[in-house]
């Protein structure tokens, strides 16, 4: 996975994992014009932060997916610019960065394939809890049954 903080020269799409999917936050997808083109999965181990999940590589567990949503962006340079704030992503100090975006293969469920932007978690993961089905919705859904997921924040 190579991190890229230049938006446009590459790719106009963007897989969430998370906090950015339908029913928790979609209000970016209006303001930004993000079209959605299918879900699909991408190679990393997904934990749980309580407040919102992040994807780390999955050299150690190869076999490990993580499952979400990939988007076009209308304007790529402009959605990831404000993405990359909401991410805590800094280009030009990825070591203070909570969340990296790097460009990486998404396998779509009819089985193609697309390069994609997407965020990965920059920090470690001991305290996280792993999400074994690579599924932040099922965590999510299990962990507040009682909440509507909409209402999820970060």
């Amino acid at each position: 996975m190579n991190a890229m903080p230049s938006a446009a020269k590459t790719t106009p799409l963007l897989f969430v994992y998370g906090t950015l999917m339908k029913g928790f936050r979609e209000a970016w997808q209006r303001k930004l014009g993000a079209h959605f083109i299918g879900q699909g999965t991408i190679k990393a181990n997904l934990y749980d932060f309580v407040k919102y999940p992040g994807a780390k590589d999955s050299r150690a567990d190869p076999g490990q997916r993580v499952r979400g949503e990939l988007y076009r962006l209308r304007d790529p340079e402009l959605a990831l610019e404000m993405l990359d704030r909401y991410e805590d992503f800094f280009p030009l100090e990825p070591k203070k960065s909570l969340f990296i975006r790097k460009s990486v293969p998404v396998t779509l469920d009819n089985g193609r394939r697309k390069r994609s932007w997407v965020y990965i978690y920059n920090r470690a993961v001991a305290r996280a809890k792993l999400i074994p089905s690579g599924s932040y919705r099922d965590s999510a859904t299990s962990r507040h049954s009682s909440l509507a997921v909409g209402s999820q924040t970060r």
